[in-house]
């Protein structure tokens, strides 16, 4: 690879690095605000809130509870009056 091809290489991943670093912070907002009305919120509910598809929304909270990222407790249950379905929803620790 030419040195501009490892230029543009290391650009693209930068801008990888701060989208999901932003897609953290705007998720953990959302689940602070959910969090001081003792809401718990779907994967669903929250890629509605911040329109990242919920893949992305799952993989952002595992790293919420990574140290490295907060070591947030970030709970998860199942939602009790959905019976048809399993549907799991979050909420940040308290």
């Amino acid at each position: 690879m030419t040195q501009a091809g490892m230029s543009e290489a290391g650009a693209v991943a930068e801008r990888l690095r701060r989208q999901r670093r932003s897609q953290r912070e705007i998720l953990l907002e959302v689940l602070r605000i959910a969090a001081q009305y003792e809401t718990w919120v779907t994967l669903a509910e929250l890629a509605d809130k911040t329109r990242f598809p919920p893949t992305s929304i799952s993989a952002q909270l595992r790293h919420l509870r990574k140290e490295k990222y907060g070591g947030w407790k970030v709970e998860r249950r199942r939602r009790g009056w959905e019976t048809e379905r399993l549907v799991w929803e979050y909420r940040l620790g308290i």
